[in-house]
């Protein structure tokens, strides 16, 4: 009968730890940011130009504004003959946007604008031109591609592999009208436009 009791001790311990055990809930979510923040550090400026457009549309002018950060020079203008032309007295400058908040060595792809347009800020005149803005140009400025021109075929804006950023400029063509809808030339003043970029996975 002795041999019962220590059996007897160890059917009331299990039973005791048994006893005591506890449950709890918690938590669980996850946060999707499928969008990356995109922050413009300057805007796209074709500096300060002598503009002679070629009413007749046969002859256009242009001004290319390099989106290298070290170009020299950074504006350079052609034209397609004598009646249009396009002279330089103040250099211009590329946009720059920083990408951030996105994912570690991920590549992306930029999203050119569809604006085409400079139109003139003083009072408006139906008889004289805007200018044509196209071309872009991207250059990546920081991470494992810098100073590699952005291809858009095969996207080559690769992210930093430690704080998820990556920076590129932006340079353009612009250029007088290629056909015959005015009757008189460029006003002073300045002419702008608003554009539209996106940055994607």
């Amino acid at each position: 009968m002795k041999l019962s009791f220590p059996i007897l001790a160890v059917s009331i311990l299990a039973v005791s730890f048994s006893a005591v055990s506890t449950t709890s809930t918690f938590r669980a979510e996850v946060t999707v940011q499928n969008a990356v923040k995109l922050d413009k550090d300057a805007d796209l400026s074709f500096g300060t130009i002598r503009a002679v457009a070629d009413l007749s549309g046969a002859h256009v002018a242009s001004i290319v504004v390099n989106p290298l950060p070290a170009a020299s020079p950074v504006s350079t203008s052609s034209s397609t003959g004598a009646n249009a032309s396009i002279s330089i007295i103040d250099d211009g400058v590329p946009a720059s946007f920083t990408v951030s908040e996105a994912v570690k060595n991920a590549q992306l792809k930029i999203i050119s604008p569809t604006q085409t347009t400079l139109e003139y800020e003083g009072t408006k005149d139906d008889g004289r031109p805007n200018f044509t803005i196209g071309n872009w140009t991207y250059v990546i400025t920081s991470g494992p591609n810098e100073n590699a021109t952005y291809t858009d075929g095969t996207p080559n804006l690769m992210v930093d592999s430690t704080d998820g950023t990556v920076s590129f400029n932006i340079g353009a063509t612009l250029s007088t009208p290629d056909s015959a809808a005015f009757t008189k030339d460029y006003a002073d003043g300045v002419y702008s436009g608003d554009f539209q970029i996106e940055v994607a996975y």
